[in-house]
């Protein structure tokens, strides 16, 4: 089973502000100290699936605290919300499977006669059709801009309120689309796996790696 981390990290210097307000988020929480400049929360409601728990968010932001929820499943993929003043003011999804997704829906309309799953175990002419199928897709315009369309509401300088200068420019490289989807010609790999590993190198949180909720809640043991 694949690293899963969800959160709410915001700088450090707001932590009597944020103590303060969590049990107004009306659920369980746990809050930890994440490194020097860094603290983090983590509510029951891991992804912000109900609008009580974003409208706590939304309201905590506008007292002069920046939030922001970071996401990662090495499995799936990242992403985060940013809210600052009252507002979510930038957001990003990364998916890791839509390279596949693209290419199993490519290989159906080619061979609609033939159960991928099964002949990829059992053909090798099966397989090598699908990895070419699949070295295209990663290649195509239209791989781009279905990662492109998780990247639209990215604002590098709404970090500015988190990071320094230099930090929000690297964002903005980071989440460049080109750079983002190029392949490696040697590794056939791109960025886009090596981008949360940036992203939390660029905001210095990568002790935020292997924690939850749920893993909280458990002591621990899941």
């Amino acid at each position: 089973m694949g690293e899963f981390t969800t959160g709410i990290l915001y700088p450090r210097k707001y932590e009597p502000k944020v103590l303060t307000a969590l049990p107004q988020s009306r659920q369980p929480y746990f809050h930890r100290n994440v490194n020097h400049d860094w603290n983090a929360f983590f509510l029951r409601d891991e992804w912000l699936e109900t609008h009580q728990t974003v409208q706590f968010l939304l309201q905590l932001s506008r007292h002069c605290v920046p939030l922001l929820w970071f996401h990662d499943s090495e499995e799936n993929g990242w992403g985060f919300r940013l809210f600052d003043g009252g507002y979510e003011v930038s957001s990003a999804t990364i998916s890791y499977s839509l390279d596949v997704e693209l290419a199993e829906a490519e290989f159906g309309r080619l061979f609609p006669h033939v159960d991928l799953e099964e002949g990829i175990d059992e053909s090798d002419d099966v397989r090598q059709k699908y990895e070419e199928i699949l070295d295209r897709v990663v290649r195509s315009d239209r791989y781009r801009r279905e990662v492109g369309k998780g990247i639209t509401r990215v604002r590098p300088q709404c970090f500015s309120r988190l990071v320094g200068h230099k930090q929000v420019q690297q964002i903005r490289s980071l989440f460049d689309l080109q750079l983002l989807t190029e392949v490696d010609e040697e590794t056939g790999s791109s960025m886009l796996y090596d981008s949360v590993d940036l992203f939390k190198e660029i905001l210095g949180i990568e002790e935020m790696v292997w924690v939850n909720y749920s893993y909280l809640a458990s002591g621990g043991r899941e």
